[in-house]
């Protein structure tokens, strides 16, 4: 009887315990997305889906394409995005993330007319303390991207199918660092360092257009992508300028390595003078490509003679953007990208693309509180090392519903 008490007691002063225990304050948790419809126009071939926003000017053909030179009409809705947020406070560190795919891919399941796979764009938490250092861990926006400038918040610049994805798209796995700190009112100063997932590929896929490649290059690099930014904001003025060091790195038949230093740098500038934005950026690259072409609009890299040859390339972006009303706005957009060709013994060369230009103007409006659409006309100019050019007109229409 003494030892039944004992126990109630004991249960007693374990509830007691529990209940006294504050409770555990719950992450804010939001969960939405949007429903968009694609009607594309185009007057070459130039995919079998909405390409993924710049590849519009890489798969244009060129002239010498005679089977590729007549109109297309495409209608999809690959390009609806789901997404889970959250937010949280913990001793006054703010915490902070998202989850986020969309179905924006070339394959689906074959048994399924015009399915799309779920692809993972984003997913990654961050942590934000009092001092101004952060930290952030997961697959987010390359630290080489311009995402942060002209393309976020509330005077962002949109595209609907033309180069600013090229340049903001690129989304790796990594770990980032950084400390930002308070430069007067309404400006800030912040640097940030990342440590980011590395992948080879060229022409004709992970081969480097070598059969004496026998591994598979688009994961496991021995050397991650380590990069590093500065960025300076004002309420009418931002700029920004960083770096990425690397290798890529193949591997020969019979287990030889081969190497070539990756590098990339990159600065961007925005103007905010209401109702007008605008916006610049360039960037130098070598064996990088997929970074600052999103899409890919160049390979990173080809052996030749058994040595892995990185391919060089430089690019420009501007746009503009005029809020017409609280619910309207127009942008227009100019990109262009050029590479250097690579020796003689290579793939990269003769017909390969040398030059990308693509040129974007668009009207897009808020409506019904959910709705927003956006009328499109993007011109792209291809010419490759041979001299032969390119060119490829669409007239595109996106209608999303928000929720």
């Amino acid at each position: 009887m003494k030892q039944r008490g004992s126990m109630l007691s004991l249960l007693i002063g374990l509830i007691l315990f529990v209940l006294a225990v504050p409770a555990p304050v719950l992450a804010a948790v939001s969960v939405g997305g949007y429903l968009a419809g694609n009607f594309l126009w185009s007057d070459k071939i130039n995919g079998s889906y909405i390409a993924p926003r710049s590849g519009g000017a890489t798969s244009t053909p060129l002239d010498t394409d005679k089977d590729r030179d007549n109109n297309q009409f495409i209608i999809t809705a690959q390009r609806s995005r789901l997404w889970a947020r959250f937010t949280d406070d913990v001793g006054g560190v703010k915490m902070s993330g998202a989850i986020e795919g969309d179905f924006n891919t070339g394959d689906g399941n074959a048994l399924t007319s015009n399915s799309r796979h779920l692809r993972l764009r984003l997913a990654y938490a961050r942590a934000d303390h009092p001092s101004g250092f952060f930290l952030l861990a997961g697959q987010y926006s390359a630290i080489t991207t311009n995402e942060d400038i002209a393309f976020s918040g509330k005077f962002a610049i949109d595209d609907v199918n033309g180069p600013i994805g090229g340049m903001s798209g690129a989304r790796q796995p990594q770990l980032r660092v950084g400390w930002k700190t308070p430069m007067g009112p309404g400006s800030e100063l912040m640097f940030e360092a990342s440590v980011e997932k590395n992948s080879v590929g060229g022409l004709g896929g992970a081969d480097l257009g070598s059969a004496a490649v026998t591994e598979p290059q688009g994961e496991g690099q021995p050397l991650p992508l380590v990069g590093g930014r500065v960025t300076w904001s004002s309420p009418i003025v931002r700029v920004q300028a960083g770096v990425g060091l690397s290798e890529n790195t193949v591997i020969l038949a019979g287990g030889k390595d081969e190497s070539d230093g990756a590098s990339v740098f990159f600065a961007n500038a925005e103007l905010i003078f209401q109702p007008i934005t605008l916006f610049a950026h360039v960037h130098t690259q070598k064996g990088l490509a997929r970074l600052t072409g999103g899409a890919g609009e160049f390979p990173s890299a080809f052996l030749v003679n058994n040595k892995v040859e990185n391919v060089e390339s430089t690019g420009f972006m501007a746009a503009v953007k005029f809020q017409l009303t609280p619910d309207t706005r127009i942008n227009a957009i100019y990109g262009w990208h050029k590479a250097d060709e690579i020796a003689a013994g290579s793939a990269f060369t003769g017909a390969n693309l040398e030059t990308l230009k693509t040129m974007e103007i668009n009207i897009i409006h808020r409506f019904w509180k959910n709705w927003q659409i956006a009328f499109s006309f993007m011109r792209n100019e291809v010419e490759a090392f041979n001299g032969t050019e390119g060119d490829n007109n669409q007239v595109h229409m996106e209608i999303w519903y928000f929720f």
